[in-house]
This record gives structure tokens, sequence and C-alpha cells, in this order.
């Protein structure tokens, strides 16, 4: 491992100014919810209304490893991954703000992006090695692009969180030990580190869930130290958004666990997803051209609406359900009305729907 504190040139874009809301973790918060209640302006009564604001196109790159992820919103900024690296745009305007290259394109695949507080975070792996593949950590300057400190890991990244000022993640291969490292936001130190051990994407209020053989446990972002374990093999893929209960698999079947005992609150049979989204009182999965309702205290499914097309990430704001093509009612499944379904990687925050398709970045808004 290798950490190194150095500077990448941006674009001059000015000072960020404050957005009234963001959304700055991939599934909007540490937990993965893919819900955002600070929402209001896109509802039932305006996503019919909806009009680009703005559109870029995001930079190409022939040969390039990577593409285009989902992007995240903080600070006034949309950053957003693309064939050369990452690139940040005012969100009010679509005015590039800075831009950040990979060293070799060629070799690096597509980041996975949060923010904590005035910090991105970036993480991703190279391209061209199955036998020794290694991953990657940056943090750049919200503001300006420019790198605070790197981390260049053994081992390849397969999973990432970033809560409490920490960031945990977690990969392996044929050439390195499987474990689950932390690091701090701050200065990119190591804070701690479990050998075979495999981690997941989702914190529940600063707690994560690793698994050890046949084992899960609970364990502290900041510290690592358990808070229960349990004779189970569960994979977090999501939790609440008040972090009271983990959404796991084990492979078919779908259960809650009180985050702070473990204890198994009720299991979905046949209901195993990884695209869910939880606004606390129901959760929505995808099973190819299905959407679903499940309620969130008995696992009970409370509707379910097929889909024109495969589904994609739920996500739950402003009284909406998005699908990834129709809008739905999240209470009944019912279809909304709406001037055309938007495709792509969709972000609806402070009144605006950002969206990334086929390499174009735009900004929607009633």
């Amino acid at each position: 491992m290798c950490i190194a504190v150095v500077f990448a040139v941006g674009l001059s874009g000015g000072s960020a100014a404050a957005a009234p809301a963001g959304w700055d973790h991939p599934g909007y918060d540490a937990e993965d919810s893919y819900y955002n209640p600070g929402e209001s302006v896109i509802n039932a009564n305006t996503i019919a209304k909806l009009t680009k604001r703005w559109s870029v196109t995001l930079r190409k790159h022939e040969g390039s490893c990577g593409g285009f992820g989902a992007p995240i919103v903080t600070g006034g900024r949309v950053v957003a991954t693309d064939q050369l690296g990452i690139s940040a745009y005012q969100a009010s305007t679509g005015a590039p703000a800075w831009s950040f290259n990979w060293p070799d394109p060629g070799d690096a695949d597509t980041a996975v992006l949060a923010a904590s507080g005035s910090t991105v975070i970036a993480a991703n792996g190279d391209c061209n090695s199955n036998s020794d593949p290694d991953g990657s950590l940056r943090a750049l300057d919200l503001t300006t692009g420019k790198v605070r400190w790197w981390v260049d890991s053994d081992m390849p990244i397969y999973t990432v969180v970033v809560d409490k000022g920490m960031v945990v993640v977690s990969g392996e291969s044929p050439s390195d030990e499987q474990a689950v490292v932390a690091y701090r936001v701050a200065d990119g130190k190591q804070a701690w580190r479990k050998v075979d051990y495999e981690g997941s994407s989702v914190s529940a209020n600063g707690y994560v869930l690793v698994n050890k053989g046949n084992t899960t446990s609970a364990v502290s972002v900041t510290t690592g130290a358990p808070l229960w374990t349990k004779p189970s093999l569960w994979q977090a893929k999501a939790a609440t958004p008040n972090a009271d209960r983990f959404l796991v698999t084990n492979g078919t079947a779908m259960s809650a666990i009180k985050a702070t005992t473990g204890a198994v609150l009720w299991t979905a049979p046949n209901k195993a997803s990884d695209l869910l989204a939880t606004d606390g009182r129901r959760i929505y999965r995808m099973d190819d051209h299905t959407a679903e309702a499940l309620d969130i205290n008995s696992g009970r499914t409370l509707w379910s609406r097929a889909l024109p097309a495969e589904g994609a990430q739920p996500i739950r704001a402003g009284g909406l359900l998005y699908t990834g093509g129709p809008v739905l009612s999240p209470t009944s499944g019912a279809v909304l009305n709406q001037a055309k379904p938007l495709a792509g990687r969709q972000i609806p925050t402070g009144g605006h729907l950002y969206t990334v398709k086929e390499g174009t970045l735009s900004n929607f808004a009633p």
C-alpha cells in the first residue's frame, strides 16, 4: 500500500454556491436507502412539466476502460465520472468547474463516488490484470478538484462506503488476501484492517456488516470494533433511513435485521435483489421487468407493477418512485402521468432531476 499527497490541475470554476439539497453518496446516504426525504418540488403534480435546463457531453476517450457512472450532487456541484476520469460542473448552469484525469485511462475502471464535507472520494481499480488487480482511493477537493491524498491498494476494491469521516473498502484477488480496510477521510491514513473479512457498501449510523466464513458481524466504521456477531452469512443491500435495520440477503431470501443486535425481524423467501430502495415505510425492489413494494415491518408484498422494460435502480423522492422508466406511486404502484419517461441514471434533488445517459449529463426541472 502506498499513501501520497499531491496536487492536480483543475479548471478555474469560481466558488461553489451552497446547494439547497444534495445527493452525496451512491444511494443518497451512507445507508444506501436511495430515498431523498428533502425533495418536494418534483412531485406527482410537476413530474409531467419537467423541461431540460442544461445538458453537457461528458468527456470521451477511445480505448478507455472506465465509463459513465451515477453522479453525485453536493456543494453546488454535480460530480460525474467520464472516460478520462472525473469532472465537476456547476449544478445551476452546467458550466465546467474542474476535471481530473486518471494517469492511464486505459487501465482505470469506473470510479464509485461519494462526498464527505468538502472532499470527494473516488474508489476504483485497474482493468488489465486478472491475477493481481490493484485498487485506488483518491480524495479530491470539491471546489478545485485538487488531489488531497491518494492510496494505492494492493487488493482490488469491490465495496466502498463513506461515513463518519471514514472510507471503508474491501476486496481480494488470487494474489491478495481478503480484507476490510478503513481510512480517514481527513488524511488517507489507515485506521484499521480486518484480514479474511468481506465488507459491504452499506452503513447504518456508522456500523457496517462484514463476513468471515459463515458469520456476519456489525463493526464500527471508526474503530473496527464489533457490535455483534451472528452465525449467518448475510450480504447487506441497504439500511433504513433512520438506520434501525439492515436489509440483507442470503442468496435467495431477503431479511430485515435489527441494526443494533442482529436480531432477525422477518424473512421474505425468494425476494433477494441487488436493486433496493427504502423510505422506512416500504421496501422497493426490482425483479427483471417488475417493480414491487414490501411492507417494512413484515416483508409482505404490498403491490407489484409490470414494467415495459427491465427496471433500473429504484429511487424514492418527492412522493414518487423512479424505476428507470415509468414513474410510479410508492403507495399503490400506479403509473403517474409524465410527459415522457426519462431513461438513464437519475438523481432527484433540490427541485432538479439530474440524469446520465449514454455519456450525456442533463438537468431537468419543472
